[in-house]
């Protein structure tokens, strides 16, 4: 069988300023893949940066797989992208969907191309485009999960142009939706969270404690999109990932989530910690939830979820059906690379992976080569990804450094590799990042 791993991007990609490493190198995991399916053969076709799957160096593939075909395309239309991907004679096609700023939306054209591909008769594993709508606009979300009955965050959805239709429309004194809307505010409880409809993870979202704040939040000039102001739901924070197809999914128990001191997940501290299957937080119903969930939106690959667990109840807050740092969380767990994650999906349409051990993800300051090679040779070390931008003039441009460390039977087996880290290189786990660590530790349990 001939199995292709396919990604398209929309954002400009600079080439030789950008520097991508992984540990293991995706040219290893790939070439292990290869080796664990003699039968099948294996290919990547890619947009650069081609995230999760290559690393590059001076803008090139390196280094390369030796068993497996890895191709960068600069097609960007559906329908030339699918085209090269049909080079490869694929039997089955996986998207490796990604995400970059400022919008959360490769899935959308990852979905067009496998429509086109089953039509050239490919069998693909991509959620659909009616699965990448519900996802990828969190008003359609916040519908979907009101709809359909799943706890989620109460919200009122501001339009933006009608927010503002005063604006060049000099015959209307009074805007009766700005009334309404901001009538329906004032009736929330406080804080809320106002998060742009279609943006990534947590960046640009504001937390107001009080309606006036909201209000002067939307109408600040910086405010110049469609948003949702949410309920902020006081409890913990947590994730999963969901993966199957046909009706038949895996959920995964889930991992504690850091967070900042407005209370929402930050992507340059957020620690992921776990896996959480204490009785005391309702795995078995969260696990019965997160299946109906994935039927609803009939899921055909890989999700990951953003929960809140608050007063003995489980909330969905976002859902989006795409790769995250969570997969490769998870696979580390599991002893497995993404690609054997995609692979074992696509092969077995209610994937039984074994269940993962204790594992906690947390992010460094980028690293030199000396020190990345350092900290990759630890034996906890499951997973380490360097993105650095050597043309950013700002700090936060540069990039950042991710880890996953465990993989170990016991919490206390992880407590205590991660206490041995920062013991061997405490220069880069000063600050917030270890406060996070002790943060999440002691929330668990882990190591008492």
């Amino acid at each position: 069988m001939n199995v292709v791993f396919y990604s398209t991007s929309s954002n400009v990609f600079s080439g030789g300023d950008v520097e991508i490493k992984y540990w293991p190198p995706r040219s290893l995991c790939l070439d292990r893949l290869a080796k664990k399916f003699p039968g099948h053969h294996f290919s990547v076709v890619a947009n650069l940066p081609g995230h999760f799957l290559f690393d590059l160096k001076s803008g090139e593939i390196n280094p390369p797989a030796n068993l497996v075909t890895c191709r960068a395309t600069d097609k960007v239309s559906a329908e030339d992208f699918a085209a090269e991907v049909l080079k490869e004679n694929p039997d089955i096609a996986i998207s490796a969907t990604s995400w970059s700023p400022p919008f959360d939306w490769m899935g959308l054209k990852d979905s067009i191309v496998a429509e086109i591909l089953e039509k050239s008769g490919v069998g693909t594993v991509c959620p659909s485009k009616s699965t990448q709508l519900i996802c990828f606009d969190k008003k359609n979300t916040a519908d979907f999960l009101r709809l359909n009955n799943f706890p989620c965050p109460p919200s009122v959805y501001v339009h933006h142009e009608y927010f503002w239709a005063e604006r060049g429309n000099r015959e209307i004194a009074v805007n009766n939706y700005k009334d309404f809307v901001l009538s329906e505010i004032q009736k929330m409880r406080y804080p809320v969270v106002i998060k742009d409809c279609v943006g990534l993870s947590s960046y640009g979202m504001e937390v107001a404690v009080s309606f006036a704040q909201a209000v002067h939040y939307l109408k600040n000039g910086r405010n110049v999109s469609d948003r949702l102001v949410e309920e902020y739901i006081d409890g913990l924070h947590f994730g999963t990932e969901i993966y199957g197809r046909n009706g038949k999914y895996k959920v995964m128990p889930p991992l504690l989530f850091s967070v900042n001191r407005y209370g929402i997940t930050s992507p340059k501290l957020s620690v992921k910690m776990g896996p959480v299957v204490s009785d005391d937080f309702k795995i078995a119903g969260l696990k019965k939830m997160l299946v109906e969930l994935a039927t609803k939106i009939d899921l055909n690959g890989f999700a990951q979820v953003d929960l809140i667990f608050s007063g003995g109840q489980w909330f969905v807050v976002e859902i989006n059906p795409r790769l995250s740092g969570m997969t490769e969380t998870y696979a580390a767990s599991m002893g497995m690379s993404v690609f054997d994650l995609m692979s074992e999906t696509a092969f077995d349409s209610a994937p039984g992976f074994p269940e993962p051990k204790f594992v906690c993800n947390f992010k460094l300051p980028l690293l030199d080569d000396g020190l990345f090679e350092k900290i990759s040779s630890l034996p906890w070390i499951g997973y380490l990804h360097q993105h650095k931008n050597l043309a950013a003039k700002q700090e936060r441009e540069k990039g950042y450094c991710e880890a996953v460390a465990g993989g170990f039977d016991t919490a206390m087996e992880l407590v205590q590799a991660l206490d041995g880290t920062k013991k061997m290189f405490p220069e880069i786990f000063d600050g917030p990042v270890w406060e996070h660590i002790l943060w999440a530790k002691k929330i668990l349990n882990f190591g008492d």
